[in-house]
C-alpha cells in the first residue's frame, strides 16, 4: 500500500502516541516532525517551480528571485546527497 507525505504523518503520529512505554515511541515521534519538514519543504518547492515555470502577472521580480534562490538551494542540497552517495558515505 502507498501512503501519501499525510497519511505518513499521521501514521508516524499515530503509532508514537499509541506505543507507550516503547522505544519506538520517540522514533515515531522524531518520524512524524522529519516528515512535518519535508513537507513544508516540498511545498516551498512545488511553488517555487510554479512561480518560475509559470508566472503570472501578480508575480514580481522579487518573488521570482526568491523562487530561484529556493530551487537554488534545493538543487545544492540534492549535488551533496549525490556526493555523499558516491564517496560512500
Amino acid at each position: 500500500m502507498t501512503m501519501t507525505l499525510e497519511e505518513a504523518i499521521e501514521h508516524a503520529e499515530d503509532t508514537a502516541k499509541s506505543a507507550i512505554g516503547c522505544e519506538c515511541r520517540d522514533e515515531h515521534r522524531q518520524l512524524a516532525e522529519w516528515l512535518k519538514i519535508l513537507k513544508k519543504a516540498k511545498f516551498e518547492y512545488d511553488e517555487a517551480w510554479r512561480i518560475i515555470t509559470h508566472p503570472t502577472p501578480d508575480v514580481t521580480y522579487a518573488d521570482r528571485r526568491r523562487a530561484q534562490v529556493i530551487l537554488d538551494t534545493f538543487r545544492g542540497s540534492l549535488g551533496k546527497m549525490d556526493e555523499r552517495r558516491t564517496d560512500g558515505a
